[in-house]
């Protein structure tokens, strides 16, 4: 007896999660993965621009064949997610989007860069992050207690924000100092290093056989429970609700950055940057105080300041200089953010049974980033038609008053994410005459 109270105090021991060494690999491995993505990113349109000599609709297009694989793959990766080994997924992801470089630097050096090249490179590693981000989302949950979740991806979105900081200017100066190659090759570097990492992770749902469900089924399945779940629906449609609204303003804020205010190119993007900042102390505040936040508050309070910080930029912007209304608006904005989407993660990793675990999330990625070019089309088109000072402000409070419905979804009352899996899966409708339990708040 007294040796099954000491199994029971050390299962629910809290544990540092950076001595965990399967933690440490898989942060290490995401951190350095990612890093390369963001060069990758960065650098594609820029080679475009720089080595091409292309047209703006031409480096356009190099930038949308890199999300395009969203829409079009999120919900099959969802399905292979479910099926393929977790450990081997994220491997093969990481190696796949190295030798992509590798092979547009041989093609490079042999037969010299064309526009179909750096499509075609940019499709595949696209593609190939499309799986790896759905198969890693997955497999946080594997490796970590529920109580862990939302440290753990406090972390992970902190490092994610600092990738996406360093990423674009370590492109530029790859490009500008080294050339082509250089920059390819430390790119390659990054992938190989995050593959190595990767490769010693050690997943016990790795042994578990796939599902028998075919994979039409399955996909059908995960869609309904994500639809059916309200917790999860709301938190989905938000996200994408989120999403159109930010891209549009991005999309605004350029415009009137450089045509109204007249701003250089460099500091637009140094102001969009803070947004940045703020979200890799919002990840790093959130994850080191989760265990003393009630995460239904935290993360609706997160979202309705995020959403409404945006409008400091137009409110003050008569008032204040441009740079300083706007930096204040995206600083506060990316905070906000980076605690919304720290309990976003853990509640999507936390809720779904583990069978439609890969397939919500791709699910849910579809409709959250899937409006992204259309806010950015809107954008556009409302600073055409209103100006784009005024098109910021419509936009702004369009948002603000998009994130309160959030108020009236039971994720609210979600006090501790290991408490959300059995209260807001009683939100699925049940085939029997089961009814929904309310979320109760818990105590301690």
């Amino acid at each position: 007896m007294e040796e099954n109270r000491q199994t029971s105090a050390a299962a629910h021991e809290p544990r540092s999660l950076m001595r965990l060494g399967v933690f440490r690999r898989l942060w290490i491995g995401d951190a350095v993965s990612r890093l390369g993505y963001q060069v990758a990113l960065f650098l594609f349109p820029l080679l475009a621009v720089v080595e091409l000599h292309s047209s703006g609709a031409q480096a356009g297009l190099v930038s949308a064949s890199q999300f395009v694989p969203v829409v079009v793959l999120s919900l099959v990766a969802g399905v292979f997610a479910d099926r393929a080994p977790t450990r081997t997924l994220i491997v093969v992801c990481t190696v796949v989007r190295g030798a992509a470089l590798a092979l547009l630097g041989v093609g490079y050096a042999l037969f010299g860069l064309n526009l179909w090249m750096l499509l075609a490179i940019a499709f595949v590693v696209g593609s190939a992050t499309v799986f790896y981000d759905i198969g890693y989302q997955s497999a946080v949950p594997k490796l970590l207690k529920p109580a862990e979740l939302a440290e753990g991806n406090g972390i992970l979105q902190a490092s994610t924000s600092a990738t996406q900081m360093a990423g674009p200017a370590l492109a530029g100066v790859f490009v500008q100092l080294a050339g082509l190659p250089f920059a390819v090759t430390v790119t390659c570097a990054l992938f190989a290093g995050a593959g190595i990492s990767f490769w010693s992770l050690r997943i016990a749902e790795d042994a578990v056989p796939p599902p028998s469900r075919p994979g039409g089924r399955a996909l059908l399945a995960g869609l309904k429970f994500t639809w059916t779940c309200r917790p999860i629906r709301d938190l989905c449609v938000q996200s994408g609700l989120f999403n159109l609204h930010e891209q549009a303003f991005l999309t605004a804020f350029m415009i009137y950055g450089v045509r109204q205010a007249d701003l250089s190119t460099g500091a637009v993007g140094l102001i969009i940057g803070v947004a940045s900042i703020g979200a890799l102390a919002g990840s790093v505040g959130v994850g080191r105080l989760a265990s003393r936040l009630h995460a239904g508050k935290t993360l609706t309070t997160g979202l309705l300041i995020a959403s409404g910080s945006l409008l400091l930029g137009p409110l003050l912007s008569g008032l204040l200089p441009p740079v300083v209304a706007y930096g204040l608006a995206f600083l506060s904005n990316g905070l906000a953010l980076g605690a919304y989407n720290v309990y976003v993660m853990s509640l999507r990793q936390t809720i779904p049974p583990r069978e439609f675990l890969g397939s919500v999330t791709a699910s849910y990625r579809l409709v959250a980033l899937g409006p992204n070019p259309l806010g950015a089309l809107i954008g556009g088109a409302l600073a055409d038609a209103l100006g784009a000072g005024d098109a910021l402000l419509v936009i702004a409070v369009s948002l603000a008053v998009s994130s309160l419905p959030l108020l009236a979804s039971p994720v609210k009352g979600v006090r501790r994410v290991e408490e959300a899996g059995a209260d807001l899966r009683a939100y699925v409708p049940a085939p029997a005459a089961q009814q929904p339990q309310p979320v109760q708040e818990r105590e301690g």
